[in-house]
């Protein structure tokens, strides 16, 4: 998809601004809605999926126009993608608590709905590109990324790229396994390297690095603005 297209597609979801690429719906929806999630809701799950259950949880609305969302359209390296305007306070947890690992983003303030768009919490960054070898374990690149061992990553798959290589799964906390110097590593299903990730096939996509949110009694969950990242090729 072109950058024009793509930009014209995020104006019109996330801030219900139209031009002659996307057009405007009979009936669009005013707001969306915020959700924490305890593990990856992935690409075919709703708004339910993995969702918090923390004591007063509820989703959050935020305004589907410009003062909601920034979409910044991508040029060259850069990525197309959407943020959060402000940040996304969520209610106070009460008795009992959760750990969250993911936001989610759909139509619906409560049940199954349609999830749009989902993320790692509170990445550290804009997520950058990566390169991966065929090899055990395989090796990335990731380029503007200086990895620390332990460090949690999740990788996705670029649109109309290559393909994230076999062995890597979309979405999946990993641990920095290794991290020979520069810009390399290796990933690991646990820390200190316990497991380490075998690819079978050269792949690419963009890594994030990010954290949990352990939400206790009276913590009030926050997702910054900025941090929800939405983007594409």
């Amino acid at each position: 998809m072109a950058a024009a297209e793509l930009n014209a597609l995020y104006c019109a979801v996330f801030t219900g601004t139209y031009s002659t690429v996307v057009q405007n719906a009979a009936a669009p929806a005013t707001n969306l809605y915020f959700s924490l999630h305890n593990a990856n809701p992935g690409a075919a799950g709703s708004q339910t999926t993995n969702e918090t259950a923390y004591t007063n949880y509820a989703r959050v609305a935020v305004a589907r126009t410009t003062g909601g969302f920034t979409v910044t359209t991508g040029s060259g390296t850069t990525f197309s993608n959407v943020t959060n305007v402000g940040a996304i306070t969520f209610p106070l947890c009460g008795a009992t608590g959760d750990t969250l690992t993911h936001w989610g983003l759909g139509l619906s303030l409560s049940g199954t709905g349609t999830l749009l768009a989902y993320g790692p919490i509170a990445p550290a960054g804009s997520p950058v590109s990566f390169e991966c070898t065929n090899a055990s374990p395989g090796v990335l690149t990731a380029y503007g990324y200086v990895p620390t061992v332990n460090d949690r990553v999740s990788v996705y798959q670029l649109p109309g790229a290559e393909g994230l290589p076999t062995g890597l799964t979309e979405g999946t906390v990993y641990f920095v396994g290794t991290a020979p110097g520069g810009n390399t590593l290796t990933l690991s299903t646990t820390t200190a390297n316990g497991n380490p990730v075998n690819t079978t096939s050269t792949g690419q996509g963009y890594i994030y690095k990010h954290g949990i949110l352990v939400v206790n009694s009276g913590i009030t969950p926050t997702v910054a603005a900025g941090a929800a990242i939405i983007q594409n090729g």
